[in-house]
């Protein structure tokens, strides 16, 4: 019957004084709401059909007999198809042939969906009686039945809160799938006609919506992290759909984690679920650690610590490490973890070196302490090669620098492995006593003065650096180059005693130049008060050198910033006086008793008539000034570091002229020097020409470094070989300071009269 007969079908049962139910089968839910409408009229009753339902429950079949029975007026009953299927073919069956046969007082109608098979009864009394109408059409797709956790009901918004929803579902849901959410367990419905899904958990629904969901173990998750994940995808998406809007893109997942340390507690999670589900591309570090991982609360200290596993020693260690680096680096120093990592590196012993950084405060002091309790057993250029590896700018400090005197060369490579290592060897304290008593640094070094008066401060910045002393001169040079920065640096001596209110001559010569200048006192507030607790009493390593080369290069950076905006074209770093650890390490006091008292941690006091001079003292100034490592009695022990005395570290102070780098310097041997004729007792002086005005210039030949010297002429610079004086061709490299110029310039030694003879060579 179609539709429209159907309707005209049912009006003459309400108009008639039948007393039987009737009932109207439809084959879509287009039909069966059409039906509905069309009667929601007058009198016309349409109960709910939930009234007989508790919440969460199934129909109630006995109670619904009970209402149709003694029912007196027109009533349409909708939504009962659902159940009938629910319970199974059999009681489908039995209940709608129980409502077909019951005697009513007024008018029922049963609107069923697809339920045609259900009621082709044995008795064809019953349809050839009226009672039944099967309307025409195609049907058209029942909806899957899903049962949910009522806990998933916020994440499935369109779903039916309870199983007395279910016939509603039926009736009106035009999804493919309905999601009940019930505490019911779908095997009560064992005779269901629907195939019923069960979703006790968002993990399940996930997996049925990306089978990727089964890389990551149900266990990684809380229930409400899993609801997480699929309020986020939605009904259609996938882990694609979440992992995009979270983080960008799958292939995107390494770099973010540099904004890992901002997310909250949800989204770290997510993010270690998101790289199960993708995996790591291009880290394998950080798979590594990820493979270590069970819980996302475990990620972060997988990284710092899933290096501890890996040998030093094996091939594929460096390029671990770096990548470790790389990936500690980008979660901005998080302290908590670097601590613990500290504590458990100890396990690691001599070899815990390898796995350190610089990328944070903790790990430089290990470093430092390191290298007071194990760097005595290396040399210092093993110390330097270990040290560029996991503390660069350490590794600078403690490089050779060339002071043009190798004297100086060898002290202060002493004095700086001595420092880092935090002892005075022997062999080194001897050296100390002798100069006391020498006192070289007169005559290697020239006045502050001599400098001062000959430097160039047009359009000029100069920073005067208290207590910064020549040691800092190889970490200087090595961070210009980096920055493309030129140091062109001079090495002078300070004033006794070597105390900033005897050593400032130049401020007033450099403002006559009008030149500006600024204080910088920072690394003498350490050494003199034990600034960021680095007091010697309390922390007995040098650590303080951490803070003191982060001043320096905090400097550098600045100049270059300034230098590149041209807000000068030249800055010139300049000191009062330098500084001795040794002296704080030495540890004694001398055995003359002064009338006056000692100053300066001991290490100068002022001269009384009734004085005799001191061993290794010198009188300046009105001043006993010891030049070996005592001090004077009466003054209270140094903090960090000591001045005020006449040691080496504490006389030598730099001058250094600071330059944006020049690209393609040229530098070559000139033509007269590319062939040398020699007499006896002759030896090779070679000239270069090098583009740059610098007091750094040296060749390299045969593995050995000399100086260059500046003549008349600007730009030519000459260089003595004393040591060359046989025949033969040779080649060098020109450099300024640590950077060459040129490589593999030749020149040739002949001897006077060797030509002649070789025209008599056959």
């Amino acid at each position: 019957m179609n539709l429209d007969d159907t309707k005209k079908r049912v009006q003459k049962y309400l108009n008639s004084n039948k007393r039987y139910p009737l009932i109207v089968d439809v084959q879509t839910k287009e039909d069966l709401a059409n039906i509905a409408e069309y009667f929601k009229v007058g009198s016309n009753n349409f109960p709910s059909i939930e009234e007989f339902c508790n919440q969460d429950e199934a129909i109630k079949l006995d109670e619904l007999y009970a209402f149709v029975s003694s029912n007196n007026g027109n009533t349409f009953i909708t939504g009962l198809s659902g159940f009938l299927m629910l319970f199974g073919e059999n009681v489908a069956k039995q209940a709608l042939k129980t409502l077909i046969t019951t005697s009513i007082s007024g008018h029922v109608v049963i609107i069923t969906y697809q339920c045609e098979k259900y009621l082709r009864f044995t008795d064809a009394r019953i349809s050839e009686s009226g009672r039944l109408v099967i309307v025409d059409g195609n049907p058209d797709n029942i909806c899957n039945i899903n049962f949910i956790s009522p806990m998933l009901s916020d994440i499935f918004t369109d779903s039916y809160s309870g199983i007395q929803k279910i016939g509603t579902a039926i009736d009106s849901c035009f999804n493919r799938d309905a999601y009940i959410a019930t505490a019911i367990d779908k095997s009560s419905f064992a005779e269901s006609v629907f195939h019923i899904s069960q979703v006790n958990n968002s993990y399940d629904i996930l997996r049925n919506k990306d089978s990727r969901t089964g890389i990551v173990p149900q266990a990684c998750g809380l229930p409400e992290q899993w609801n997480y994940v699929l309020h986020q995808m939605g009904k259609s998406g996938t882990w694609t759909t979440v992992i995009v809007d979270n983080f960008g893109s799958e292939n995107n997942l390494l770099h973010v984690i540099s904004e890992y340390p901002k997310f909250d507690v949800e989204k770290r999670w997510l993010y270690y679920v998101a790289l199960l589900i993708c995996g790591v591309k291009n880290n394998d570090y950080l798979k590594l650690a990820l493979n270590k991982t069970s819980k996302s609360s475990e990620l972060i200290k997988n990284i710092f610590r899933a290096v501890l596993d890996i040998d030093w020693k094996s091939e594929n260690y460096q390029k671990l490490y770096r990548q470790r680096k790389g990936l500690i680096s980008e979660l901005k120093k998080p302290l908590p973890e670097t601590i613990d990592f500290c504590k458990i590196l100890s396990i690691k012993g001599e070899d815990e070196i390898y796995y350190l950084t610089d990328l944070t405060q903790p790990e430089k002091e290990k470093i430092i302490k390191w290298l007071s309790n194990y760097g005595v057993k290396y040399s210092k250029d093993e110390l330097v090669s270990i040290l560029m590896n996991v503390y660069p700018d350490l590794a600078y400090y403690l490089s050779s620098y060339r002071y043009r005197n190798e004297f100086l060369n060898t002290y202060f490579e002493n004095y700086k492995y001595q420092k880092i290592t935090n002892r005075i060897l022997p062999s080194f304290d001897k050296v100390v006593e002798e100069q006391a008593i020498k006192r070289d640094f007169v005559t290697i070094l020239k006045s502050r003065t001599a400098y001062v008066d000959k430097l160039d401060t047009q359009n000029a910045q100069v920073f005067f650096v208290d207590a910064m002393g020549v040691e800092y001169l190889s970490f200087i040079q090595q961070k210009c180059s980096e920055y493309g920065l030129s140091a062109n640096i001079s090495c002078a001596r300070c004033e006794l005693p070597s105390l900033t209110v005897f050593n400032k001559e130049f401020v007033d010569v450099l403002k006559d130049k009008g030149c500006p200048i600024s204080d910088i006192k920072d690394l003498d507030d350490i050494k003199h008060h034990g600034k960021d607790s680095f007091d010697y009493e309390k922390e007995k390593t040098p650590i303080y050198l951490i803070k003191e080369l982060e001043i320096i290069d905090d400097l550098l950076t600045k100049i270059k910033a300034s230098i590149l905006a041209g807000s000068y074209n030249k800055a010139i770093i300049i000191s009062d006086h330098g500084a001795s650890r040794l002296a704080v390490l030495h540890e004694t006091e001398n055995i003359w008793n002064m009338e006056t008292k000692g100053e300066h941690s001991g290490r100068c006091c002022k001269i009384s008539e009734i004085d005799d001079k001191p061993d290794f003292a010198i009188e300046e100034s009105g001043y006993w000034i010891l030049a070996n490592y005592d001090r004077f009695r009466g003054s209270r022990r140094a903090n960090v570091e000591v001045h005020g005395g006449a040691s080496m570290e504490e006389v030598a102070v730099p001058i250094i002229e600071i330059t944006q780098k020049a690209s393609n310097i040229e530098a070559f041997i000139v033509d007269e020097s590319r062939v040398l004729t020699l007499g006896a007792k002759e030896y090779a002086i070679i000239k270069i020409y090098v583009g740059i005005r610098s007091n750094n210039i040296s060749i390299k030949l045969d593995g050995n470094y000399y100086n260059a010297e500046e003549t008349a002429e600007p730009y030519i610079y000459s260089v003595e070989l004393k040591n060359y004086s046989k025949k033969g061709k040779f080649s060098i490299d020109i450099l300024d300071g640590g950077s060459v110029l040129a490589s593999g310039q030749q020149f040739e030694i002949e001897k006077k009269g060797m030509s002649q003879n070789n025209m008599f060579d056959f």
